[in-house]
């Protein structure tokens, strides 16, 4: 009964000054067959009884204006970034994010959050593996990921290429961005697509292993594991310790539109993909160059293992993401919304500054104990001998 009279009843509207951005574009596509919502209508705000709105600059100075115009309006903020001012968070009463990144790291502002995962709206292909003499391996997206490949990614793939016939196929901005500069050998020819939507079909579609990038490099990776050591006799900090570097605005994006379009993934060890990928089971998660080496050449080598991979993760994705469940989950939560009283003033929940002052103190008087501790210790074993 209470869908019903959501369906019925309550009128939402889509606002955004950049409509052919492509995060509005593509959340335009999703909710088009949300029931009752409207887009981009500025001057009736009276009417409605929600409002969401994108995070660009032009939309965030309409939110007080709506709520001026409509107090009783339920705000929603869509695809916010970190660097958001807080009295923007106190104008709206719910975020809506496409990441598990995103979710913790809104959470310190209490608002309501529900996570819509946001792609472009392809239909899902079936696509039939193949034993191939040339095996492609494709990209698609930032071209800031495909220059986040260097050397650890791109080590792997140049390996390869001196085993096995491969291709490299990029799509990306090519237009607005120029060519990446890849430090593949001529064993591994580059081909650079432009970003297109009917691109996705028309190249896209055709490469048979997907990877997913996303790992930011991180400058004398040693020497910061070797300054971020707290207290190694309590922590056991080693060498050999993962310190992972990723965007706030990670997402599964990039995997989505693979798994749709039916392409086996070897993904970046990041907490999105190991949220859709099951290592092993439809995918593989990978760090290292030998991981990322040790997986593309188990998908190279068996046609029948990308058959499996590709079958298993579109239907998990078709589950998890198709528009129609998102926008019926996204129905009950708006009706949640609806019913609770608006809290007037956000409390952020994050560390006290004077306690990351003392634990900066800390570290410092810690990581000095124990370089005399390792001293007194080898001057120790000098002695003895």
């Amino acid at each position: 009964m209470s869908e019903y009279w959501f369906f019925i009843i309550v009128k939402t509207l889509f606002n955004t000054r950049k409509s052919r951005a492509a995060a509005s574009a593509f959340y335009i596509q999703a909710l088009a067959n949300f029931p009752n919502i409207h887009f981009r209508d500025w001057n009736n705000y009276c009417d409605f009884d929600v409002a969401l709105f994108m995070s660009y600059p032009q939309d965030l100075k309409e939110i007080p204006i709506s709520r001026q115009k409509n107090p009783k309006l339920k705000i929603g903020l869509i695809d916010p970034r970190g660097s958001i001012n807080s009295k923007i968070i106190n104008d709206i009463d719910f975020i809506i994010v496409d990441s598990l990144e995103m979710r913790d790291f809104f959470s310190k502002y209490q608002r309501p959050i529900f996570t819509y995962y946001e792609y472009p709206d392809l239909k899902p292909i079936s696509k039939k593996h193949e034993q191939k003499d040339t095996i492609i391996i494709g990209y698609h997206g930032n071209k800031v990921h495909l220059e986040s490949m260097y050397p650890r990614i791109t080590s792997a793939i140049k390996r390869l290429g001196q085993r096995y016939s491969i291709e490299f196929w990029a799509m990306y901005n090519v237009a607005e961005l120029g060519e990446w500069k890849s430090d593949f050998s001529s064993r591994v020819p580059v081909r650079h697509i432009q970003w297109s939507e009917e691109n996705y079909y028309k190249y896209l579609a055709a490469v048979d292993i997907g990877i997913v990038p996303n790992i930011m490099p991180i400058n004398n990776l040693a020497e910061l594991k070797r300054k971020s050591v707290v207290w190694q006799s309590t922590y056991l900090d080693r060498d050999d310790d993962y310190l992972l570097k990723f965007k706030l605005t990670s997402n599964a994006g990039r995997i989505i539109v693979f798994g749709l379009l039916g392409l086996p993934i070897v993904a970046d060890m990041y907490p999105s993909a190991m949220q859709f990928i099951t290592d092993g089971e439809d995918g593989f998660v990978a760090y290292s160059t030998a991981g990322w080496y040790r997986a593309l050449e188990r998908l190279i080598k068996s046609e029948q293992l990308r058959q499996e991979f590709s079958d298993k993760l579109r239907g998990k994705i078709l589950d998890k993401v198709d528009n129609g469940r998102q926008n019926e989950r996204l129905m009950r939560f708006l009706e949640k919304v609806i019913s609770e009283e608006r809290s007037e003033r956000t409390e952020i929940i994050e560390q006290e500054s004077g306690k990351s002052r003392g634990y900066r103190i800390y570290s410092d008087i810690c990581l000095i104990l124990g370089r005399v501790h390792r001293k007194l210790r080898n001057l120790l074993k000098l002695s003895d001998n």
